[in-house]
């Protein structure tokens, strides 16, 4: 499940603390709440309907995930941002994925190859984010088709580790879509054009080409969601770093 889609409120077998995490994992993510926002346990617990304790021990494992902050005598706040955070988190990206990515190539036999080609078909065909409105089915298969790009890599621990950049690198491009006149349309083409050309790296079993291009595909990202952060003033909410 992407986590631009709002959780399942109630599921036979799932606890409230999880229920509360994945509801307040995915707000923070969305930036449905802001970074440096302070985060009220009681307000939280209204919000979501669940327990104070539950909300209290979601929290706490946000805070593990550096997702949520907690100070002594304030409490907690969602974990701010910084223009040297995201292109810190893009360089650890590219440098742990090209790990996997050439694992993948190595190894990745035809199932992979049908399944990475069938997941750039499926985000082909998905119409694209317009305006500040993200698009949760154009969010799933996109993250999707980077996954199945490292499935091949053979490694649960790799793979849990580039999720979890990949989901804090999600959190930027949430926050840069709040600007309106943000250039959503052209950085989707740019978009667009890079993944098929990753694609076509991947399926030569060209490793050095594949990771040249995922990484000018994460750098050039990354520069068009600082630049649209920047120019709407975005870094400056409470708790925000240079």
């Amino acid at each position: 499940m992407s986590f631009l889609e709002v959780p399942e409120p109630v599921a036979e077998g799932r606890s409230l603390t999880l229920i509360s995490y994945e509801r307040l994992r995915a707000d923070v993510l969305r930036c449905e709440l802001r970074p440096g926002e302070r985060l009220r346990v009681q307000a939280l617990s209204q919000r979501y309907g669940t327990g104070t304790t539950s909300i209290r021990e979601a929290l706490s494992r946000l805070v593990s995930e550096d997702l949520v902050q907690f100070e002594e005598q304030r409490g907690f706040l969602v974990a701010p941002v910084s223009g040297s955070d995201l292109v810190d988190l893009t360089e650890a990206r590219i440098d742990l994925e090209s790990i996997a990515l050439t694992r993948a190539i190595q190894r990745g036999d035809t199932a992979w190859e049908a399944d990475l080609m069938a997941c750039m078909h499926r985000l082909a065909k998905c119409p694209l984010p317009s305006g500040s409105h993200a698009s949760a089915a154009w969010s799933r298969e996109h993250q999707a088709f980077h996954e199945a790009l490292l499935a091949g890599c053979a490694s649960p621990w790799i793979r849990t580790m580039c999720r979890l950049l990949y989901d804090k690198s999600e959190r930027y491009r949430c926050l840069a879509r709040l600007r309106p006149s943000a250039p959503q349309a052209a950085l989707q083409a740019q978009r667009h054009q890079e993944h098929e050309r990753l694609l076509a790296a991947a399926l030569e079993r060209s490793p050095q080409r594949a990771c040249e291009e995922l990484a000018h595909h994460y750098r050039r990202t990354t520069e068009l969601v600082l630049g649209a952060i920047g120019e709407a003033g975005l870094f400056e909410y409470p708790g925000a770093r240079p």
